[in-house]
């Protein structure tokens, strides 16, 4: 297992990364702007990228595609609390025995507040790790905690659980991470205002979740659960067969739901038309696979692998979204 204290981490990030300051502890870590793709002898390829939003947080996607067992040593100088979904892979947080951490595989959706308790991470190494986390400073949590009825409740679980795992169907956190996740992480402000948007769902959710009484869910909740977990399994079938032609239609009757509801759940639920969603979702699968283009993938072969049949189309729609094309993004790997 590879042993990162926190100077060699910081090192290898400022060294690879678009970020010329020094990252003095994990808040700085966790908390500043920057973009790298690189592969670190003995420890694999780190393909990481991270943009303060609006609010005072930020978005921070991170795949890593592991040599061995990395476990890093944070240095923290106050508590930070995070929501991030765990897309594939395994980790664990601890406070220096990782025996005594809890350790979460994906898909999950994880809430926690890290402080001088949890101040080690390990990440396992048997298959590629991919996370999209939202982390912010306590001033911003007790902020966030006012606003809730049973704050109290709330606060009493964070300090007491070192690590909350929630299933990505609950409280449709999921999907709202999947929006979140095809939006570029970039300075434009249309897409901060929209990354803001679904930020304030989450959070406004996850927080609904954790000050939920243990009893489980009853009524409302229960079909709301039902519906959430359907739109779930909808967007995952989605991602995984991007490559194939999907419609509307053809996804209602894979799921047995009729076309008008699934159209619904789109526009009420991510605000997005089924056929826009679809659209981003390709585009930021090829956007990914033109910047880490371990395969040597031609724009054609990255075309056809995401489900468009015409280069041209695909090109000019990848040019609107990105406002680059997709040989520009293949050379210069950003």
């Amino acid at each position: 297992m590879r042993r990162l204290q926190w100077a060699e981490y910081s090192k290898v990030l400022r060294d690879n990364t678009l970020h010329q300051e020094r990252f003095e502890s994990a808040n700085d870590l966790f908390l500043s702007e920057y973009r790298g793709f690189f592969e670190e002898p003995g420890l694999g390829r780190i393909d990481v990228s991270s943009v303060r939003g609006i609010g005072h947080y930020t978005i921070k996607k991170t795949r890593a595609i592991l040599k061995d067992e990395v476990e890093l040593e944070m240095k923290l100088d106050e508590p930070l609390f995070t929501v991030g979904f765990l897309y594939s892979g395994s980790f664990v947080f601890h406070g220096g025995d990782v025996n005594k951490g809890r350790r979460v595989d994906a898909p999950s959706v994880v809430v926690y507040r890290q402080n001088d308790h949890i101040s080690y991470q390990r990440i396992y190494c048997e298959q590629p790790y991919e996370t999209l986390n939202i982390s912010f400073n306590d001033q911003v949590l007790q902020r966030i905690l006012q606003k809730f009825e049973n704050s109290g409740r709330v606060a009493k679980r964070l300090n007491e659980e070192s690590m909350i795992a929630i299933r990505p169907e609950d409280e449709y956190l999921g999907a709202y991470f999947d929006k979140l996740n095809i939006i570029p992480l970039d300075q434009d402000v249309n897409n901060l205002f929209l990354a803001e948007s679904l930020v304030l769902r989450i959070l406004n959710k996850t927080m609904l979740f954790l000050e939920r009484p243990a009893s489980g869910l009853l009524g409302e909740q229960e079909r709301e659960y039902r519906t959430s977990s359907a739109l779930f399994e909808v967007l995952a079938y989605m991602r995984e067969n991007l490559h194939k032609p999907i419609s509307l239609t053809r996804v209602a009757e894979q799921f047995g739901v009729s076309s008008r509801w699934l159209q619904r759940r789109f526009k009420e639920d991510l605000q997005s038309s089924f056929s826009d969603y679809l659209r981003d979702m390709r585009l930021q699968r090829a956007y990914d696979l033109l910047t880490n283009n371990e395969q040597a993938l031609s724009v054609r072969e990255v075309c056809l692998e995401v489900g468009y049949s015409s280069s041209q189309t695909f090109s000019s729609n990848f040019r609107k979204r990105f406002n680059v094309s997709p040989k520009q993004v293949m050379s210069v790997g950003l």
